[in-house]
This record gives C-alpha cells, sequence and structure tokens, in this order.
C-alpha cells in the first residue's frame, strides 16, 4: 500500500469521532520565520542524557545529545532547529540490565567510546539558554560531567511550562508529545527526546499561546528553594511524592530536604508544610532565592 493510499485512510479516521491517529515523529527543521525587521534571535540547546542510574554523584552519563535551535525571545518563536549532536561514553562498568532494558543502551555501544568535550563546548558557546525535560535530572548529570554548562542559564521544559494548568494530566515528554502534537516516536534515547523537546515547545496551544513562550517568562521569574529542615522522618514519603529532594549535607547546605519552585508560590508551599509536615505550625525556614544560572542545579 502507497504513502498516499495510508494518507488518505489516515484522514479518514481522523475525521471520525472514533478514531485518533498518531503519525511517527518526523522532526521538522523549520517551525517558523524568518524573523521579522528588528526581531531578536537568539540560539538555545535542547539537551537530553541517558545515565546508568538515579544518581549523580555515583552514576554516570552514557548518552549525550544537543539540539541547537534559533528563537525569538520575546515571542518564543521557534525558527529552525539544527541537526542533533550526540555521542556515547563508556562509564568504565557494566550498564545495569534495567537500563538496558529502557534506553536500548548496551555496553557494546558504549565500549571505548567518550563524549567531545571540545565539540560541546564550542556548541554551548553561542547558545543563551539549555533546555532539558526534567532539568532537575540532567543538569547535575551535564555539569559535573561537563562543567562549562555550570555557568549557564537553565530552564526545563517540564517546571517552566504548566501543562496540568493547561489541561494534561501528565508532563512526560511522550504523552504531552501524543496529545499535543498527535505522534509518537521511539524514546529513551536522547537524540529522539532532544529534538522531541523543540516540537512540543514550537507547537502551539488551542489558544495559539506558544510552550515557548511560557517557558521563557518562567525562566525570567525568580525561584525560591526551600529547605525543609528538621522535618520529621516519617514524612519523607510526602515530601519525595511533592518532589522534594534530599541533600545529605557535607557540602555546605543543610541535611535536609529541598524543593525548588516559583517565588509566587513560596506561601502556599509554607502552608502546605504547615499542615503536612510540621504539625500546624507554620515554620520559619531557610530559603535561597535562585535565577536560571542556578536553577536546577543541586550544586545552588
Amino acid at each position: 500500500m502507497s504513502d498516499t493510499d495510508l494518507a488518505a485512510i489516515a484522514a479518514r479516521l481522523d475525521a471520525s469521532p472514533d478514531y485518533h491517529v498518531l503519525r511517527r515523529f518526523d522532526p521538522p527543521r523549520r517551525y517558523a520565520g524568518p524573523a521579522a525587521a528588528g526581531e531578536s534571535v537568539r540560539t538555545a540547546l535542547s539537551l537530553d542524557v541517558e545515565t546508568t542510574g538515579m544518581n549523580p554523584r555515583a552514576d554516570a552519563v552514557i548518552q549525550l545529545s544537543i539540539v541547537p535551535f534559533t528563537y525569538a525571545p520575546e515571542s518564543g518563536r521557534i525558527f529552525e532547529a539544527g541537526d542533533a549532536r550526540t555521542w556515547f561514553e563508556d562509564p568504565g562498568r557494566p550498564i545495569p540490565p534495567e537500563i538496558v532494558a529502557l534506553t536500548g543502551i548496551s555496553d557494546a555501544d558504549v565500549a571505548g567510546q567518550r563524549i567531545d568535550d571540545a565539540a560541546v563546548a564550542e556548541a554551548l558557546a553561542s547558545a543563551s539558554l539549555v533546555i532539558a525535560h526534567n532539568a532537575d535530572f540532567d543538569r547535575p548529570f551535564t555539569e559535573r560531567r561537563l562543567p562549562a554548562f555550570r555557568d549557564k542559564p537553565w530552564a526545563c521544559s517540564i517546571r517552566d511550562v504548566r501543562w496540568r494548568q493547561a489541561g494534561f494530566s501528565s508532563s512526560s515528554l511522550e504523552f504531552l508529545l501524543m496529545k499535543r502534537c498527535a505522534c509518537f516516536y521511539g524514546a529513551h534515547r536522547a537524540d529522539q527526546d532532544a529534538r522531541a523537546v523543540v516540537h512540543l515547545l514550537a507547537t502551539p496551544f488551542a489558544d495559539g499561546a506558544l510552550p515557548m513562550r511560557h517557558l521563557l517568562d518562567s525562566a525570567r521569574r525568580g525561584t525560591v528553594r526551600v529547605w525543609a529542615e528538621g522535618s520529621p522522618i516519617e514524612t519523607k514519603d510526602l515530601l519525595k511524592a511533592r518532589r522534594y529532594r534530599w541533600n545529605p549535607g557535607g557540602d555546605g547546605r543543610p541535611k535536609a530536604w529541598y524543593l525548588d519552585l516559583p517565588a509566587e508560590d513560596r506561601d502556599a508551599e509554607l502552608a502546605w508544610l504547615a499542615a503536612n509536615v510540621y504539625g500546624g505550625r507554620r515554620p520559619d525556614l531557610r530559603m535561597d532565592v535562585l535565577d536560571a544560572r542556578q536553577r536546577y542545579s543541586d550544586r545552588a
């Protein structure tokens, strides 16, 4: 059956309220443009890593992919996406079986391989922003392996776009690409994930608003890191479920659970902590103000 025949069948199914057709993700190179006269154009990097585990202090990067793309900082319009640059890296130990099953990356894929530090630094030099889907995870791994990332502003295409307020029940990349863009792809390979982030940010919401504009607005606002010092041990599961992360101390920062959140959400979070963690008492907690150069880093 020809592609034309398949497209006609898909169109007929799409026209029915009983079917919803997903198409294989085929990332375009151009989304909008050219830029208008006088419109600023900057470059961002969409980044994704695959790793041997979840702990950036103990686990290692096994794949890094970056996709440069140009955008307008005022409107959030994305103009053009470049080619994905992808590297494997040998962690020096066997990849756990569950990671092989998740990513499809085997010991044979990474044997003797190493990320090209100079090529990454060259790409990073022209970028004004680094974006990851779950930067809380990607940034600590990336900046430990490649310290040049420490001085760049970062944004998160999960946390800096309020997907749930827009009516989406999940912020996973596969789910959002399916619901927003009617696409499917083989996730958990860094190059595909990095390309999917660009596509998702360039696809307007139903009201015409661009996710990239939401992300940029959020990245420019202040972030507060709340330290839940002295929280009772029995509340740790509650804190983990609310996306608090544990800092074991010994690095000049508190030995405590912490959470980064928009500055405007601080009072609501303190009220939640009082009701659920501190027995009704409103705590006097340490709060650090972060900007995009510190946000999502576990060094801040």
